[in-house]
């Protein structure tokens, strides 16, 4: 019995208290309140862009870190060190050809391999004679 009172009570409690707020509504009969337009000077805005983009530069240079005691790839130009720099081009070439012929080389031994290994149930198929 007390269950029932207490669910009802609860019931009625809910029902009077409104969730959402009451909002007045629009009269679509008035009309919209006139606004005066507003007038866009494109040089001040132009302004505004290039202040707003300089300001940004700024940010990002500030923003990027410093770096120390790295090399910052500026050539050192040596004689030494140009000519280590033509035998690491030429040495790079060759290795590049050398990996070239061993590909080559690879394709032709694996094509071997499989011809070497190749099923070959249908010869011995066609040889072995029905009946027999």
């Amino acid at each position: 019995m007390k269950r029932l009172l207490t669910i009802g009570l609860i019931a009625i409690l809910a029902s009077t208290f409104s969730f959402g707020q009451a909002r007045p509504k629009k009269d679509k009969d008035k009309p919209d309140k006139p606004r005066p337009e507003k007038k866009i000077d494109k040089e001040k805005v132009k302004e505004r862009f290039k202040a707003a983009l300089e300001k940004r530069k700024k940010h990002r240079e500030n923003k990027k870190p410093k770096r120390l005691g790295r090399w910052d790839g500026k050539r050192i130009q040596s004689e030494e060190l140009n000519d280590l720099r033509e035998k690491m081009r030429e040495l790079s070439k060759e290795l590049h050809e050398l990996r070239k012929k061993h590909a080559e080389e690879m394709k032709k031994r694996l094509t071997e391999i499989k011809k070497e290994f190749a099923n070959k149930r249908d010869k011995v198929i066609d040889e072995n004679k029905p009946g027999e």
